[in-house]
């Protein structure tokens, strides 16, 4: 047995283990007992394959180590401290906050003559369910050819009598119960003015910005666009659409708003709307629409008038200067 213990230890790689059991009593146990005798070696004698594999993952690790501290100090060498490199960037399964939705409608800016107007409260987006619009309209086109419009064809577009004091454009627009939509006026036109009663909460619910003529000089003038907007008393509240180059409301509070654009010289004030003026405390019966919540303000833009009331006021054109 002198001679396989021999063979055993000039083949061992690692060394002598005094962990590792003699290898020449293993193998006399091993022949001593066939009858249980298994191919392999007990369970606490590592095989010559694993010894080898053992000794190739230390050079690895070794190997590891050794580039490691060269790539340190050519860190240290070339670029300062290591501490000094910036961390790399770390991936997160945790989910961003997604951004607000941006409105869809324009906002109207701040009160123009007040430095410290606050920025009127932003229109908030279109209802995403809503009935379509009327499937069939018209066009209709004033007796000089300045103002055109689409309507519903079961509307009517009734013009009113001319005035020779200030010629101009003048018409309301119907429905087919007969039930009063809209007002145009557009030409020669007084001045407008109104009292204003105490300051209430204001809102912009709806708002597109047009391309229609407009006097960018005139003094608290923003650019045209059709408006639907309401004051919120305490009982109730008074909404109305229309175009405007008037900004209204100072810190989300107004006690009025003129639904009326700023326009060129042949028409220095025009307008195309429910109501030309809208105040706070306004009775009944002045075309403005009440409603019993801002809730249900809103709900009113799901409507079939709305809708079709809208279209037909963004639709405007108009030819200035002819």
């Amino acid at each position: 047995m002198d001679a396989v213990k021999y063979l055993i230890s000039s083949v061992d790689p690692v060394g002598k283990d005094s962990d590792v059991p003699d290898g020449a009593a293993v193998l006399k146990e091993m022949f001593s007992r066939p009858e249980v005798f298994v191919d392999r070696v007990p369970i606490n004698l590592p095989t010559l394959n694993e010894r080898r594999a053992r000794r190739g993952r230390l050079a690895g690790v070794l190997a590891v180590a050794a580039a490691a501290v060269a790539t340190g100090v050519l860190l240290t060498m070339n670029l300062g401290p290591v501490g000094n490199v910036p961390a790399p960037a770390t991936s997160s399964t945790a989910t961003a906050p997604a951004p607000s939705a941006a409105p869809t409608a324009a906002t109207l800016p701040a009160l123009a003559p007040s430095p410290t107007a606050a920025p009127e409260p932003s229109a908030s987006a279109e209802p995403t369910t809503s009935v379509p619009a009327a499937a069939s309209w018209q066009t209709y086109t004033s007796a000089d050819g300045r103002i055109s419009f689409d309507y519903p064809v079961d509307w009517k577009v009734l013009p009113k009598p001319a005035n020779p004091e200030y010629p101009a454009v003048d018409l309301d627009v119907e429905d087919s119960s007969g039930k009063r939509i809209a007002s145009l006026h557009y030409g020669a036109s007084g001045g407008i003015g109104g009292a204003c009663a105490a300051p209430v909460p204001y809102q912009v619910l709806d708002s597109v910005e047009l391309p229609l003529p407009y006097n960018a000089s005139a003094s608290d003038v923003i650019a045209p666009r059709y408006a639907y907007r309401v004051l919120v008393e305490a009982d109730r509240v008074i909404a109305s659409y229309g175009i405007t180059s008037s900004p209204a409301g100072k810190d989300g509070k107004a006690c009025m708003f003129y639904n009326v654009v700023s326009g060129p010289a042949e028409s220095p004030l025009y307008s195309f709307a429910d109501n030309f003026q809208v105040s706070a405390g306004d009775a009944p019966g002045t075309n403005s629409k009440l409603f019993s919540s801002l809730n249900e303000a809103r709900d009113y833009m799901l409507s079939t008038e709305y809708i079709n009331a809208k279209k037909m006021l963004v639709s405007l054109r108009i030819r200035s200067g002819q």
